[in-house]
Parts: structure tokens; sequence; C-alpha cells
């Protein structure tokens, strides 16, 4: 992320932190449109850990839950694909940089 100054920096970010996921398949056994009515599901529960905003602050953990249908699923692990790639790539420039 950029600093003020446009670099990039290591100072902290304060975006929340993954600590841990769950999920399970689901399978939607009543809905209104009989069309859903066996439509598997994937329900994902993320437990996140906010940064606190003073150093005496403990830090706030919630459970945030999603839930997506096989289409909404594969587009989303399609996206972090790509940025795990991304990720290498700059990852690789940087290590070979250093050597």
């Amino acid at each position: 992320m950029p600093c003020a100054c446009g670099h990039a920096c290591l100072c902290p970010v304060s975006l929340p932190q993954l600590l841990d996921f769950d999920w399970r398949v689901d399978v939607k056994t009543s809905a209104s449109n009989f069309s859903r009515l066996a439509m598997p599901t994937c329900l994902l529960q993320l437990q996140v850990q906010d940064l606190p905003t003073q150093v005496t602050q403990v830090p706030n953990v919630r459970h945030v839950n999603v839930e997506f249908s096989r289409e909404t699923l594969d587009t989303m692990l399609d996206g972090l694909g790509k940025i795990r790639d991304q990720l290498s790539s700059v990852a690789a420039k940087t290590s070979g940089a250093e050597s």
C-alpha cells in the first residue's frame, strides 16, 4: 500500500487479518423457487481480527459468514489463483533483485 508520500512502505495497514476459516457444503432442501430446491452451496465462515486503533486496545475478533453458489465459488477461486500467481511473480522479481 502506498504511504502519504506515494511510495510503498512497511507500515502496518489497518485491514482485518484472517485468523481462521471453516466451510461446509450445504444442500437447500426447501425454497420458494422449485429449481433451487436441490442446489448445493458452500457455506464459508471467516474468523477475522480487526487491528486495534490503540496500543492498549484488545483486537476485536468477529465471524463473517458467506454463502457461495458453485458458479460464484468458481469465480472467486479463479480470482484467488490470479492473485497467487501475481504474488509469486512479484516475489520472484524481488528475490532476484536481492541476489
